[in-house]
């Protein structure tokens, strides 16, 4: 995949896959939650799935990314503070703000494994902080304004961008290209951690198809089927 591609773009083509040829031309862009109830997940109410549908043709403008609900859970998508993060180049140990990558189920606590499951995180980033990194580096004034105003519309494919809100007094970014693990236990054992936000579900499905976008990119321009070159050796 070369270039920028806008989320929403993504996200709204994906939705209406169906719905292109189940309805007129003139009513082509009307979502229903009937027209979409195969890419939304199966456990919303019918009320749920057109709050999402609604709430994702309001994007960017007005989308509420966090809930006060699952306050006492752990959730994909989830951001924490008092993280552990060894850095690779000095071995220096820190505690950072992080989000949550790892699937609910596989860190929740009484899914016992064989083998106990680490938590995937990638660390969080004040937006200030990538701006004053992207400065440093001589990038234009034009040019950065443009990078941080896709990077707000979830343009940029491997950054995740999530505005102030709950317990994040400033906007965030988090580098899905970053991410770190850690045991599970060792989470749950944290006592000092807290819970910066959960996200609401237009916040989390929109995560996700970062995450899709970022992890799992289907047309690679790669033909795997290719005979490899004879060796020369």
């Amino acid at each position: 995949m070369s270039g920028i591609n806008l989320l929403f773009s993504r996200i709204w083509n994906y939705l209406q896959k169906e719905a292109t040829t189940a309805v007129p031309a003139n009513d082509a862009d009307r979502l229903t939650p009937e027209l979409i109830e195969q890419n939304i997940p199966y456990y919303l109410t019918s009320e749920a799935k057109e709050g999402l549908v609604k709430a994702l043709r309001d994007f960017p403008e007005n989308t509420q990314y966090y809930t006060r609900q699952c306050a006492d859970h752990v959730l994909q998508g989830d951001g924490w503070t008092r993280l552990p993060l060894l850095n690779f180049w000095t071995g220096e140990r820190d505690a950072v703000r992080g989000i949550v990558l790892s699937n609910t189920c596989d860190i929740a606590p009484e899914n016992q494994r064989d083998l106990p499951y680490k938590m995937v995180f990638a660390p969080l980033m004040p937006l200030s902080a990538y701006v004053s990194l992207l400065e440093r580096a001589g990038i234009e004034g034009e040019k950065i304004e443009r990078k941080i105003a896709a990077i707000k519309r979830q343009g940029v494919s491997n950054i995740f961008y999530m505005p102030a809100g709950d317990h994040l007094d400033e906007e965030y970014i988090t580098r899905l290209d970053d991410i770190h693990s850690i045991p599970t236990k060792a989470f749950f054992d944290q006592t000092s951690k807290k819970k910066l936000f959960t996200l609401s579900p237009v916040g989390f499905y929109l995560f996700l198809f970062k995450l899709s976008v970022h992890f799992c990119r289907f047309h690679e321009n790669v033909d795997r089927g290719a005979q490899a070159p004879e060796s020369t050796a």
